[in-house]
C-alpha cells in the first residue's frame, strides 16, 4: 500500500471554504481513480498548524498514475487558493493493509437495538 500525505497552512478565513471543496468536490475526484483506497481532510486541533490530506493507494504505480495523468493537479487546483502557503508532499510506503476497513462501517439503521 502507498500513502501520500501533503501539508499547507490554510488561510485563517478560508477553512470552511477548504472543507467544503474538499468534501463536496475533491473526494469524488481522488476516489473514482483507479487503485485509491481512500483520501481524508485531516484538520490541526490548534489554529495555526498546518492541515493534511492524505490519499491511500494499491500500490505507488496506482499512485503514480494518479499524479502524472493530471488528476493530481486538478484537486489541488481546486483547493489552492485557501493555501497560505506552498504545500509540501511526502509518501510512505505501508504494510498495514489490515489496518483499513474492507467495507464500509455499519450506520445507525444497521445496528440492532439491544434487546
Amino acid at each position: 500500500m502507498w500513502v501520500r500525505v501533503g501539508s499547507f497552512l490554510v488561510k485563517p478565513d478560508q477553512v470552511a471554504n477548504l472543507r467544503r471543496t474538499y468534501n463536496e468536490q475533491a473526494v469524488a475526484k481522488v476516489r473514482a481513480y483507479p487503485g485509491n483506497l481512500g483520501c481524508l481532510l485531516l484538520e490541526p486541533d490548534v489554529a495555526g498548524e498546518p492541515f493534511l490530506v492524505m490519499t491511500v493507494w494499491q500500490d505507488r504505480a496506482a499512485a503514480d498514475r494518479y499524479e502524472s495523468s493530471g488528476a493530481a493537479a486538478e484537486v489541488v487546483s481546486l483547493v489552492r487558493a485557501f493555501f497560505a502557503g506552498p504545500p509540501t508532499l511526502r509518501s510512505y510506503e505501508s504494510a498495514s493493509i489490515l489496518g483499513l476497513p474492507s467495507q464500509p462501517p455499519a450506520g445507525p439503521s444497521d445496528v440492532l437495538p439491544n434487546s
